[in-house]
């Protein structure tokens, strides 16, 4: 599956113009995987392409270590990685969420510490807690016949200080918040292999808290970031 996974249509062809049937007769096992995944994704398509090509990129030039995701809900993005990770027997998956609760935002979340602040999203607190978020993903990582990959399940504070991988060569980072995104970069960086890629989600105007926390941290460390679409690339 990797050889034909790594090769598929670039992101930017939108949806509108038939991303998905050109995907399927491009490049099945991917579009397959994709199929698998979407129950259970927020992310859409195009994210989780870019996602699989960097991943696979990661591979391709022997970067040692781990895969770790922050953030990761029902398991749309961990499903993609654990079909890519299924070749590599001597690589773990390392999952990270609080699984049933969201933080509160800050003000440099922008708009969204209105938004999101706690008070203001009861509906989407009941429905992680009417329909756990954990079991989906396990379910997923069962059909997919995955099972190197580890739970950590809490607020980042106190879970990453229990990471028990390697060092870590690609990181899927989907966290929303300025405060834990800045929180798993610096994380990942104290831990990175050389040649890590970190691919941070909803980089953009939507989330301005995340794109801020990647702004800050590679200004930082003298990095630069890649942006696709709505996500970033940081490289080690």
């Amino acid at each position: 599956m990797r050889t034909s996974l790594r090769y598929g249509l670039h992101p930017i062809l939108p949806a509108r113009l038939g991303f998905r049937r050109l995907l399927a007769r491009t490049n099945p096992d991917l579009s397959s995987v994709l199929d698998a995944t979407d129950p259970f994704a927020l992310a859409p398509s195009r994210s989780r392409v870019t996602l699989a090509r960097v991943a696979h990129e990661v591979l391709d030039r022997k970067v040692p270590g781990d895969f770790v995701e922050f953030g990761v809900h029902r398991g749309g993005t961990a499903g993609v990685l654990a079909s890519i990770l299924r070749t590599e027997p001597e690589r773990t998956l390392h999952l990270f969420d609080r699984w049933g609760d969201l933080p509160e935002p800050t003000e440099e979340d922008g708009d969204m510490k209105v938004r999101y602040a706690r008070d203001n999203i009861p509906e989407k607190l009941a429905d992680l807690r009417t329909r756990p978020p954990l079991e989906s993903l396990r379910t997923l990582m069962e059909r997919m016949q995955f099972d190197r990959v580890k739970y950590y399940q809490g607020w980042y504070d106190d879970t990453i200080a229990t990471y028990s991988g390697e060092p870590i060569a690609f990181a899927s980072v989907d966290c929303d918040y300025y405060d834990s995104v800045k929180l798993v970069l610096d994380f990942i960086r104290d831990r990175a292999s050389p040649g890590c890629v970190i691919l941070v989600d909803d980089y953009g105007d939507d989330w301005p808290g995340a794109k801020k926390a990647t702004d800050d941290f590679c200004a930082r460390h003298g990095l630069t970031s890649e942006v696709v679409i709505n996500q970033a690339l940081v490289r080690f």
